[in-house]
This record gives structure tokens, sequence and C-alpha cells, in this order.
């Protein structure tokens, strides 16, 4: 009796620190050193969300929205997965969250595959359009910070390149971001954009391996199976000075809740070296 005993209040313990760390925000900053990048970039801040899920989303909003403050961005990266695919997009408050966002500095959104697969993309795609970010489809853009350029890539779900005339446009560009939702495909990113000036490549997805343990890191994800590589916070490629930053991502979808793997929220701060 007594072992059942105490085996119930393990199981009860266990169960109240899930629940307690699935609502609790990981802020975490992210130094991104770069030989190419220019004074006028130095010190640049990107705060990078991913995997809202948001019909399961259980952090408090304004906190989540303060805390995105905190981190002071001059930009905003969306890696995708706004949305969960069970999720009823007439009833859906993802617009009013992404506007909320989108007024603290200026916001990037891109697809992920629960988008693709939610049944409305359309309706997903058309909410995003009426926001106050903007959705990168297979495109690129050239920013201005402090009268520097710079340019962002937005792909679409599990795509790994842009067609030719896109890229040319930015070679010129000694600094250059990517948004894509699959942290996966790192080296078809890294191949497929040699001839650019790639900075960093942000990503989600993998939602931290869902259980993380210490010394292992994630234990499963989707599309990286088990023992994931690429689950939370920054990666190098052996033939790139291109780094891979990974969200963690902010909420749960098939599987239920996280276990010693707090949502995610990242800051990149860019330094001259």
């Amino acid at each position: 009796m007594t072992i059942i005993i105490i085996s119930i209040i393990l199981i009860s313990l266990f169960c109240l620190y899930g629940y307690w760390t699935n609502r609790q925000l990981d802020s975490e900053t992210i130094i991104l050193p770069s030989q190419n990048l220019p004074a006028a970039l130095n010190n640049l801040k990107i705060t990078h969300i991913s995997d809202i899920h948001l019909r399961r989303f259980r952090i408090d909003s304004e906190s989540f929205i303060q805390s995105i403050k905190d981190t002071h961005p001059d930009f905003i990266f969306i890696t995708g997965d706004t949305i969960d695919r069970t999720e009823d997009l007439d009833t859906s408050l993802i617009q009013s969250v992404i506007n909320q966002i989108a007024v603290i500095a200026p916001t990037f959104v891109i697809e992920g595959n629960h988008e693709t697969s939610c049944g409305n993309y359309h309706k997903w795609r058309k909410l995003m359009l009426d926001s106050h970010a903007t959705l990168l489809e297979n495109e690129a853009i050239t920013l201005t910070h402090n009268g520097q350029e710079f340019g962002i890539i937005g792909l679409k779900n599990e795509i790994t390149t842009l067609e030719p005339a896109i890229l040319d446009n930015l070679e010129h560009l000694s600094t250059v971001f990517v948004l894509a939702h699959h942290p996966e495909l790192f080296s078809d990113y890294i191949k497929n954009f040699s001839k650019l000036s790639l900075t960093a490549i942000f990503s989600g997805h993998a939602h931290g391996g869902q259980v993380r343990l210490p010394f292992i890191g994630g234990l499963l994800s989707p599309h990286q199976g088990a023992l994931p590589r690429y689950t939370s916070g920054c990666y190098s490629h052996p033939t790139s000075r291109t780094k891979l930053i990974v969200s963690r991502g902010l909420s749960n979808s098939r599987f239920p809740f996280r276990i010693n793997n707090k949502p995610h929220l990242v800051s990149v701060i860019l330094k001259r070296t």
C-alpha cells in the first residue's frame, strides 16, 4: 500500500510539473557573431517565434506579448505553424494575435505544415494578408536598417530554393536571412542558396524534441525521428558559416505535452566580429 501511495504522489507531482512547465515561457538570447556583418547592422535584434499552434496555446496572452516587447526587437520572424491543423479558422483569434505582435516591430510570417494541412489554407492566407504582418511566400525582400540593406527570404512549407531570378537580386547583399519551417533541411538550404551571403536560417517544427533530457537533448521530433539533431538553439554547418536558429516552439500538437521543454521565445542579437 505504501508503494502505491508513493507512486500516486510521484505521478501527481510529475503531472503538476508538466502542467506548470507547459505554461512557462523560456526566453533565450542568442548572440550571433558574423564576420561580414556591416557596422550598421551590429546589435540588430531579431525575435524568433515559431509553432504557436494557437488552439493549443497555454501561455497567458498578456505576459506573452509583454515578453516579446521586453526583447526590444528590430524585427520579428514567425516561422510557421501559427495555427493547429484542427483549428476552426472562422473563430480563430490568430489574426488578432499576429496584429498584437506586429505592433511591436516589423513582423514577417511564413507557413508551416499545419497551415497547409488545416483544410482551409486559403482562409488562413487571407487572414495573414489582411494582418499587420508580412506574409512571405517563396519570395525575397530587401529591407533597410540604419541605412544598410539586408535581405529576407521566406519559404513555403518544405520548399528549399527559389527561382534564380529572385536570388540574383540578393547577390549584392552581405547579409541575408532565411525563414524556413523545417530545420532538418538545413543542408539543402545551404546548398541551394550557396551564391548568397546567408547569415542565418530561422526554423521551428521540431518542438524541441518534445521530451528533453540533460546532456542528450530532444528525444523525438517530426521528420527527424528519434534523437533529432536540430531541436533548439544555434547550429553550425560543416561547409558554411551560415547558422541555423531553431525555436522549440510555443505549443504542442498531436503529442499533448512537453517534458523538461518549456515554450521557447528566442532573441537573436547580431554582433560584428
